[in-house]
């Protein structure tokens, strides 16, 4: 209760609110486990440090939707908005959207699979804010509910470029992902994301970058949350550390 109430408080802080529903829930759903299939708006401001000692870093609000087609099938659309900063230069503009569709299948009330096919559009208006590729990244995820309400989710994603700019570097690498996480009676969650990438264009190097994520419902139809990461081990280092926070309208 007390995770909750912080959570809260930092969301009306931060002046967003949306009207309660009538009528509570006995289950709650934040849209974190791929397998809860709801509509979600959503806008996630980040601070990604990419090499603190050298003031390098990336700005971003990335605005996300997830539309549910039916009880198995949803669509997304990302789209982030990006500020790249360097001691010698700076720029703004648009990254690399992202377009996905994800198929679910319940196996039964513990088990839970997908599939999932992402293809990020080579639309970065400068190139230090994407790849210059047209990527795919086929995921393929289960999730296992446990008893008294915690969880654990694996997947195994992959990023491979199939056309694009010649001149820049082509993509394919893996990034398997392992979460366990808790949601609460009280209306809020805990998870941790322990990220692993292997780049098979670089020399097999390698990187793990851990997550730890804390949320809450502010309402009925609205969740916060609060996102930190950092780069844990490996010779590919992408970030030093990172922070989000995040505001979904749920049940849209």
């Amino acid at each position: 209760m007390i995770m909750k109430k912080i959570l809260t408080g930092l969301a009306v802080l931060l002046g967003f609110s949306a009207p309660a529903w009538a009528q509570l829930q006995d289950t709650w759903h934040f849209g974190v486990k791929p397998t809860e299939n709801i509509t979600t708006l959503e806008v996630n401001p980040a601070l990604t440090v990419i090499d603190d000692k050298a003031g390098v870093s990336l700005n971003t609000v990335t605005l996300k939707t997830y539309r549910v087609i039916n009880e198995n099938y949803n669509w997304g659309v990302e789209l982030p908005l990006a500020r790249y900063e360097a001691p010698n230069q700076s720029v703004n503009g648009l990254g690399d959207v992202s377009l996905s569709a994800t198929g679910l299948y319940q196996a039964n009330d513990m088990v839970g699979l997908g599939f999932k096919m992402e293809v990020l559009a080579p639309t970065a208006t400068k190139d230090e804010l994407g790849t210059g590729k047209l990527v795919m990244s086929p995921t393929a995820f289960a999730v296992i509910t446990f008893p008294s309400q915690f969880y654990m989710h694996w997947e195994y994603k992959h990023y491979v470029s199939v056309a694009g700019d010649g001149a820049r570097a082509d993509v394919n690498y893996a990034r398997p992902r392992l979460t366990l996480g808790y949601t609460s009676p009280s209306q809020w969650y805990a998870l941790t994301n322990l990220y692993y990438y292997v780049d098979f264009e670089n020399d097999m190097r390698s990187e793990f970058a851990p997550e730890l994520e804390l949320g809450t419902l502010v309402n009925e139809g609205t969740a916060f949350y609060v996102n930190v990461s950092t780069h844990a081990g490996g010779n590919w280092d992408q970030k030093d550390w990172g922070v989000s926070i995040g505001f979904k309208l749920l049940y849209l």
